[in-house]
């Protein structure tokens, strides 16, 4: 007997809470129509109070929630109370980035929604990218040898012990975060991993063989807005340096098995990095291709013993024994989700 009971209980709680969304936004429909009403009439001051219970509910139809941002900002406009009426712009884009007003709307307004969806408070969101590389290797004997050790090794000069170094593309992957600091002044930072592997001559053993190289990625990066406009979509610059901290630094050996050389290289690096890219804004994201040039080294950590000359320099010559200038060329995309305030 008490099943049915509370079967029925809780049906009706059911009824009740549907019946009180549908009344709700019902009303705001309502409502919505004595606002227009009212913004035809010139009857302002009254828009606001009437749309106020509206906008706080959240199982409003979208578009109806979105009608009533744009007639509450308007209000505020028209009274030249210009920062609440910012405040409800933001509202909107966030909720669509795209959002278009009517042609009928007020310049104040218009532009105030224009400037607004140019400069998001925060921005976050996924990066994946892929990357060319160069490398310039120095000198062998910068820090490698002692003044009196043999300078060939098997006939070869150490400094041709390789030759033909040469990237494969690399992959990268970042988590990447935005803040606002001036008008068109952006800060950006984030966290991520590159892994590139390079294929090079092995002159000593006369073979080819490849190193892999994975770091992990914190870029410090200033961007900013260009007065340039590609269908209100807005193209940035970017300078900063890239943070660098050595993961993996493996090498193919002869046999087929890998080489550890990590503990011979310099752990933290830093590159500097210049970027152009353009925010493309869809309806809740904006896509961000971006072409970025970095430069920077990478050192050997300390100089070599003669045991770790044996290891890693008779045995297995590769460019873990030089000085590495890296030079690299990337096209990014990222997915991120603004946040205007």
């Amino acid at each position: 007997m008490k099943n049915p009971l509370r079967v029925k209980y809780f049906f009706l709680i059911g009824v009740f809470i549907f019946t009180s969304h549908s009344l709700l936004a019902q009303n705001c429909e309502q409502k919505l129509k004595l606002a227009n009403k009212h913004y035809q009439e010139g009857k302002i001051e009254l828009i606001i109070d009437l749309l106020k219970p509206c906008l706080a509910q959240k199982n409003l139809d979208k578009k109806q929630i979105l009608e009533a941002f744009d007639l509450t900002s308007n209000a505020f406009y028209l009274m030249d109370s210009i920062n609440q009426g910012a405040h409800y712009i933001s509202s909107i884009l966030n909720r669509n980035l795209t959002y278009k007003t009517s042609p009928e709307r007020p310049y104040s307004f218009k532009n105030g929604l224009f400037e607004i969806s140019q400069r998001p408070q925060i921005q976050f969101g996924l990066e994946i990218g892929l990357n060319l590389s160069s490398v310039h290797l120095d000198d062998v004997f910068n820090g490698v040898f002692d003044l009196n050790t043999a300078q060939t090794i098997g006939g070869i000069n150490v400094d041709n012990l390789i030759s033909e170094v040469k990237s494969e593309f690399g992959m990268s992957l970042k988590w990447i975060f935005i803040r606002k600091i001036r008008t068109r002044l952006e800060l950006e930072s984030g966290i991520g991993v590159q892994k590139i592997n390079y294929n090079y001559l092995d002159n000593y053993r006369g073979q080819k063989t490849f190193i892999s190289i994975t770091d992990w990625q914190v870029p410090i990066m200033m961007n900013y807005r260009l007065p340039w406009l590609l269908d209100g979509n807005t193209f940035f610059i970017q300078l900063g340096t890239v943070l660098r901290v050595l993961n993996n630094w493996d090498q193919k050996q002869a046999s087929g098995s890998i080489l550890s050389l990590d503990d011979i290289r310099t752990h933290f690096n830093y590159d500097f990095a210049l970027g152009i890219f353009l925010n493309v804004k869809t309806k809740y994201f904006i896509v961000r291709p971006r072409f970025t040039y970095s430069m920077g080294l990478s050192s050997r950590a300390e100089k070599l013993s003669w045991d770790q000359n044996i290891k890693y320099l008779y045995n297995s010559p590769s460019f873990v024994n030089y000085n590495n200038h890296f030079n690299h060329f990337s096209f990014s995309v990222a997915l991120l989700k603004p946040k205007f305030k």
